[in-house]
């Protein structure tokens, strides 16, 4: 998508910056006591610095996610302990800055607590961002695309898939937000229904959530695959969780939708970000060579795998399109090895096809920025 900011994106986005400013230099010359003119030098490079600590916290936050080897304990114990780190990795990252660019006159503990205040500030000006932008987080993005798949029988031209993925349900998203935005959908009539995974981010809500996710219906079907986050929470549970609310789980398997004596092949692979539990060639097994094959999946980055180019179009999600996306920036983070342009859309790579949705819920931070929520409704169509 593009990320060129408008006049009324620059226009916020250089007035935060000088609030930011004028907040940071108070805040060093009110608690470490360093002069304006070094207070305004510092608040400059605490803003400069403060995409890279966010980044950096991010990117923190996704280590529990190659965890999930460990036993159930363990694992919780070392998410609590990285889940600080949100807090705590901002206020040293500050108070290293301020320390060595302060002088001598500026010791560590009056460094600690200029990065403390500094951090504080950030906090306080991160909730009135969130609380301004989380209601725009609800305005989803319907997206209709077409695609022409090389051998699909006329049959199927026309055909119709709706795609919902990344719902993060229990996270910052609350039940009626859920609802609320697969509801943008509720009037389609889809031949099929795909959901490309992480249902919810808390145990106890993925029966709701799937609930939510279940009044969606398509004439032949509703069909899913697991992510990263369900993986987590318990591949067996959330399996048992869609499976009762509808949905057909793929897991490295494929099945064969049929129209007028033709066929159209809808594969599911497992997850191929954290977890590494993807089989693409065991999905395809048993297709015939020439057939249409449709590929659904978590991650894009099966893209990259040897005979992805044999399907016509993979569908995944993931990325959330950047989630928040800075103006000249780009995304604070992708997790994908496609590269930080290549966070949503269709994206074409050694002659494989992935439609990457921006998905409909967050993880932190709980907000989007110039990357809007997505449900794709995607139409098949014949050469």
């Amino acid at each position: 998508m593009n990320t060129a900011p408008g006049r009324r994106q620059l226009a916020a986005s250089l007035a935060l910056m000088l609030a930011l400013l004028a907040a940071y230099a108070a805040a060093l010359r009110l608690v470490a006591g360093t002069p304006w003119g070094k207070s305004a030098m510092l608040a400059v490079i605490c803003v400069l610095a403060a995409p890279a600590l966010l980044t950096l916290v991010v990117r923190a936050l996704t280590v529990p996610k190659s965890l999930a080897g460990f036993s159930r304990i363990v694992y919780r114990a070392l998410a609590h302990i990285i889940s600080l780190s949100q807090y705590l990795l901002p206020w040293l990252g500050w108070s290293a800055l301020i320390a060595l660019l302060g002088g001598r006159d500026m010791g560590w503990g009056a460094a600690f607590r200029a990065g403390a205040a500094i951090a504080a500030v950030s906090y306080l000006a991160g909730l009135v961002l969130v609380m301004n932008l989380r209601p725009r987080a609800n305005e989803v993005e319907v997206t209709a695309v077409e695609f022409a798949v090389p051998g699909l029988p006329r049959v199927f031209d026309g055909y119709q898939i709706l795609h919902v993925s990344d719902l993060h349900g229990g996270g910052p998203l609350a039940r009626a937000s859920v609802a609320e935005r697969l509801a943008r959908a509720s009037h389609l009539t889809p031949d099929i229904v795909v959901f490309t995974g992480d249902l919810a981010s808390r145990t106890d809500r993925v029966e709701a959530v799937a609930a939510d996710l279940a009044r969606l219906d398509g004439r032949d079907g509703r069909f899913a695959v697991l992510g990263n986050h369900d993986i987590w929470i318990g591949e067996e549970l959330l399996t048992d969780v869609l499976s009762r609310a509808g949905f057909r789980v793929l897991a490295n398997e494929h099945v064969a939708l049929e129209r007028g004596g033709h066929r159209l092949y809808l594969a599911g692979v497992k997850d191929a970000s954290y977890s590494r539990l993807d089989d693409l060639p065991g999905a395809l097994r048993g297709i015939p060579d020439e057939a249409p094959v449709i590929v659904i999946t978590h991650s894009p980055d099966l893209v990259l795998k040897p005979m992805a180019d044999r399907a016509a179009l993979i569908l995944a999600g993931h990325t959330h399109g950047g989630q928040v996306v800075f103006p000249w920036l780009g995304p604070l983070y992708i997790p994908t090895r496609l590269g930080r342009r290549r966070m949503s859309g269709l994206i074409e790579v050694n002659g494989g096809r992935v439609f990457i949705n921006r998905g409909l819920g967050e993880v932190f931070p709980p907000m989007r920025l110039n990357c809007p929520p997505q449900i794709a409704l995607i139409t098949l169509r014949s050469l």
